[in-house]
């Protein structure tokens, strides 16, 4: 995150602080450490989820392949297909979740080091990356920085990504049987060929096949998911405009 726009959630927070003031002194209230309590144990509690998450995706979805190819026939296509797809599903349901637990941090850490810079005289434990990177500039080794810079959350994303691609380019494999091109399928073709080559340049493209599948598939999942996120923001935006004009 921008340090302009980490600083303006902060300034925000700072604002809506109840302080005690006597003439023109002031001062934290009683009731800002209270929150502050309650901020920090959110911080901890999503900052767990954060690696939780993607772990416990990774060890489900590992877990129920592993399940599928042993239990299932490989006769049973569809089945196959259906279950991939509902996972690949899944997977996007807990990136999406991961991302909204690490703006829930986000928040809480705004706060936070607002209530540090307004209750203890500027002071501020960093909670970003690049706070933490100003205090740690001399101590990082030249070949270090570049690997620091990169955001952990970010690698999980692409985790999320690459994984339901490839449940994706599971689905495309099994729906093969039923996938024809200018109505002659290539699977029957390729058992019916003695000749090596052509049978292997037949499986080169199914992969091919597959693989452009998924891609286009997961790129639509996304862009789809997007859509719909605008098309709340649009209405939210609407609401709220009507009933200021009310």
């Amino acid at each position: 995150m921008a340090q302009g726009r980490r600083d303006e959630l902060v300034e925000r927070c700072r604002r809506g602080f109840p302080r005690e003031c006597v003439g023109v002194q002031c001062r934290c209230a009683d009731g800002v450490w209270r929150l502050y309590k309650r901020l920090t144990e959110d911080w901890r509690r999503y900052d767990a989820m954060l690696w939780q998450l993607p772990f416990g995706t990774m060890s489900a979805v590992g877990v129920i392949l592993a399940l599928a190819f042993h239990y299932i026939p490989s006769s049973e296509h569809v089945v196959r297909a259906i279950l991939f797809t509902a996972l690949a599903w899944f997977t996007l349901t807990m990136m999406h979740l991961s991302y909204k637990v690490r703006h829930f941090q986000i928040e809480r850490s705004a706060c936070i080091e607002a209530i540090e810079r307004e209750c203890l005289m500027g002071f501020a434990v960093p909670y970003n990356t690049g706070g933490a990177r100003d205090i740690l500039n001399a101590e990082l080794k030249e070949v270090e920085r570049g690997f620091y810079e990169v955001r952990s959350y970010h690698l999980a994303y692409v985790m999320y990504i690459g994984l339901i691609a490839m449940l994706f380019f599971l689905t495309f494999i099994e729906l093969l049987p039923y996938v024809c091109l200018n109505n002659i399928c290539l699977i029957p073709i390729c058992l019916n060929i003695t000749h090596r080559s052509i049978c292997q340049f037949i499986l080169i493209t199914q992969g091919l096949l597959a693989a452009i599948y998924a891609v286009v598939v997961t790129i639509a999942l996304f862009m789809i998911i997007i859509c719909i996120g605008y098309i709340n923001y649009w209405r939210s935006n609407r609401r709220d405009k009507d009933g200021k004009r009310n």
